[in-house]
């Protein structure tokens, strides 16, 4: 009978069989102790997410794990939804608040963040603030969406609208939810959203009857109608477009703005909103009117519009980061960033683009030392050939108003094709700064070769001691300008 053959001796260094994976196919096990199968991989971290508590956050969450999912389809993600001060607090209008020194959308979050409780946060670019906590830094993730602000009128069809964002399990995130957070379950575990937005397919009864008209556009409202904002940005600039209306603050996620708006005991003949956001929940038949930025002719001569003067009354320029999806994590996490990056062949979550484009407008804010309460706007786009850095990129189509246009269009000039979305290119910036009464405004403007983050950081900063040189200083007086920054011109 033969034996059988001898172990193969291990070498000193071989780690204990407790910690090993399968054993190389040269090392012969006995057949009577054969050990457990030992897995062949290692069990995949999950990435913890941080975001605000709403609808709209939970939908740029599946926005970026979209784009995480292309680059590592295996990677369990979890969505930690908290409530933020800003989403607590709905009766006091957002300057006033802003005052407490507060990062209204992001402290709470950044706490956890840097306890290593969550890996990352998903955060509305506009939202977060130009210096962000030491220990943190912010990535402009993926395309950026529409970035100008929009014009909603009531629907007036009933007293009581009826409009829902149905989740997954059959309830619902609008329709009397006044902080949009019920019932987000279904989304929060990744379930897709439905094709056709649910709102469309559920009416009330009472809405098949013929709506009265209305007013399409913001230029059609009789003096003292009302328009409801809670930016003092778009406060600014309507009272400057359009004095003879009035501004009312309205609070509250989309869908509660749009269940006020709809209500006609609250009394709003209109609402100014982000379009991107309307958009990303399945409003988007809702804009009635588009707020361009106009072309640069409106700002006077040398692409200027001085305190007080000028041929126009001032573009509707939109937020800084308006469209863009943050995305903060901790510095120096390689675990994150190596998530970020693009294997071979691949596009990375970030695009350059998107990204420099995102980096001058806070640079420029940063410079000014102001926040989402401060009305400074701005306007970014991109001009590829080499004469067009002497003329002024014009407007297509997309950007008409009226309910006939589809409000899913973009602006072409500032949505190149994917081939160039990586390239470098020159930048058109233009800033504005308008005084809350809406009747003293300064503005500038810039082209530049952008090819990397400093050079993006240089155009914003550069517009802002422009628009410092102008008389934006005097406008933003108590928001503790940074002029030594400025003058230097060291950046932002």
């Amino acid at each position: 009978m033969a034996s059988s053959p001898p172990l193969a001796p291990q070498s000193s260094n071989t780690p204990p069989p407790a910690i090993t994976s399968t054993p190389p196919p040269d090392v012969l096990q006995p057949a009577e102790e054969a050990p457990s199968p030992q897995p062949s991989f290692t069990t995949p971290r999950v990435l913890q997410i941080g975001t605000r508590a709403s609808a709209l956050a939970i939908a740029q969450v599946n926005i970026f794990t979209s784009i995480l999912t292309t680059l590592h389809p295996n990677l369990p993600t979890k969505t930690v939804p908290i409530s933020v001060a800003g989403d607590r607090d709905k009766t006091t209008d957002l300057h006033t608040l802003a005052q407490t020194g507060k990062s209204l959308w992001t402290e709470e979050l950044e706490v956890l963040l840097l306890k290593g409780e969550i890996d990352c946060i998903v955060h509305s670019l506009k939202d977060v603030p130009t210096k962000v906590v030491t220990g943190c830094e912010v990535k402009i993730v993926g395309d950026r969406g529409e970035r100008r602000d929009c014009v909603v009128f009531p629907t007036r069809r009933s007293t009581t609208t009826n409009t829902t964002l149905s989740t997954a399990d059959g309830s619902t995130a609008y329709n009397g939810d006044e902080d949009g957070t019920q019932s987000l379950r279904a989304q929060i575990d990744g379930t897709p959203e439905p094709s056709e937005p649910s709102h469309k397919k559920q009416k009330t009864a009472s809405s098949s009857s013929t709506p009265p008209p209305h007013p399409q556009k913001l230029s059609d409202l009789p003096p003292n109608s009302m328009v409801g904002t809670s930016s003092i940005r778009r406060s600014a600039m309507i009272r400057r477009r359009y004095p003879h209306l009035r501004i009312q603050d309205v609070r509250g996620n989309i869908g509660t703005r749009l269940r006020k708006l709809d209500d006609p005991a609250h009394g709003y003949d209109c609402i100014i909103l982000a379009a991107t956001g309307l958009q990303r929940l399945g409003f988007g038949e809702r804009i009635s009117e588009w707020l361009d930025p106009g072309p640069d002719h409106e700002e006077g001569e040398g692409g200027t519009e001085k305190e007080g003067e000028g041929k126009g009354k001032g573009a509707m320029l939109h937020a800084v980061g308006q469209g863009g999806i943050g995305l903060e994590i901790r510095e120096g996490d390689e675990w994150m960033q190596g998530l970020l990056e693009g294997r071979a062949g691949q596009r990375g979550v970030v695009v350059n683009r998107v990204s420099w484009e995102c980096q001058a407008e806070r640079s420029l804010l940063r410079t000014l030392e102001g926040g989402c309460s401060v009305p400074v706007g701005v306007s970014c786009s991109w001009e590829t050939s080499p004469s067009s850095l002497s003329s002024t990129p014009s407007t297509t189509a997309a950007t008409a108003t009226g309910n006939e246009n589809n409000p899913t269009l973009k602006d072409t000039t500032t949505d190149p094709p994917p081939s160039q979305k990586m390239s470098p290119g020159t930048l058109h910036i233009r800033a504005s700064v308008t005084s809350v009464d809406g009747t003293r405004f300064v503005s500038a403007s810039r082209r530049q070769w952008v090819s990397n983050d400093q050079e993006a950081d240089e155009a914003g900063w550069e517009v802002a001691r422009v628009l410092v040189d102008r008389g934006a200083g005097s406008i933003l007086e108590g928001i503790n300008l940074n002029r030594g920054m400025v003058e230097r011109g060291d950046g932002a």
